[in-house]
């Protein structure tokens, strides 16, 4: 395995190339999204475990939607069973390594979660697990933005680490030990592609939540807000679809096929 450096403009293209994906399948790919985001819902509903369960599910489900991805580049139609692909115990080592990836990230979302328990009292961590709600009239105060501050600066290594090794694993075989150092190692060669990919997205978002909040205003009743839902999905859909393109340009690419099966449907 060998990552290439790409150019930093790239990030832009990965940007729009995601939108290009999408508008591919946008029904199937937007529907696996769907389908994610309700999985990872269901793992978060029993008690105690239900916090890290998205957490530790979330690399194999990520791997899944992105092989339904690469099958829409190559012109094939997506099925909703590769979202699990990587689940399956028939995927043996690939399993386990996806596993431990998600492990991995429960754990150290947990430990920049508790870091900043002393600076707000815990207020950041108790509105991240649910057990708090946000009052739209107060707002965060001045504690607990320090401490959302600081979880986003301690959890930042972990998101590069995180970022290809589901790929690495289930593509390359590789343990989840080397998918993680081997994703930091990817990102951190291609950082300034990344760092206008990152400002690419941030400009669509805000940009497409300007747009609809004025579409909003200027159709009748409620109608403006039932736009909301789809258009985040979609939104959504195209941010995965993006990642694919990241991969394909840095790392060289595997023979090796997918984990999947024919009761992928």
């Amino acid at each position: 395995m060998q990552v290439r450096q790409v150019a930093a403009l790239t990030g832009w293209r990965w940007v729009v190339e995601g939108f290009t994906l999408l508008a591919k399948a946008p029904l199937p790919l937007a529907g696996i999204g769907v389908l994610m985001l309700f999985t990872l819902i269901i793992a978060s509903v029993p008690r105690m475990l239900g916090t890290f369960m998205p957490l530790l599910l979330s690399p194999a489900l990520s791997f899944g939607y992105l092989q339904a991805i690469r099958q829409v580049q190559e012109g094939k139609q997506p099925r909703p069973g590769m979202l699990f692909s990587g689940l399956r115990p028939s995927a043996g080592p690939v399993l386990r390594a996806l596993l431990l990836i998600g492990i991995f990230n429960a754990v150290a979302t947990a430990a920049a979660l508790l870091i900043t328990v002393p600076i707000d009292d815990g207020q950041w961590l108790r509105m991240l697990s649910g057990s708090q709600s946000l009052k739209a009239d107060s707002g965060i105060d001045a504690d607990s933005a320090y401490a959302a501050l600081l979880f986003m600066t301690l959890y930042a290594p972990t998101q590069v680490a995180l970022w290809y090794a589901p790929l690495f694993a289930g593509l390359h075989r590789t343990s989840a030990l080397k998918s993680l150092v081997f994703s930091a190692i990817a990102v951190w060669r291609n950082k300034g592609a990344f760092f206008v990919y990152f400002g690419g997205w941030f400009a669509v978002a805000a940009g497409l939540s300007i747009g609809l909040r004025t579409l909003a205003t200027l159709l009748p009743g409620g109608l403006g807000v039932l736009l909301l839902a789809p258009a985040s999905i979609l939104m959504l859909a195209a941010l995965y679809c993006s990642f694919w393109p990241t991969y394909r340009d840095t790392v060289d690419p595997v023979q090796i096929e997918p984990v999947h099966s024919t009761t992928d449907r």
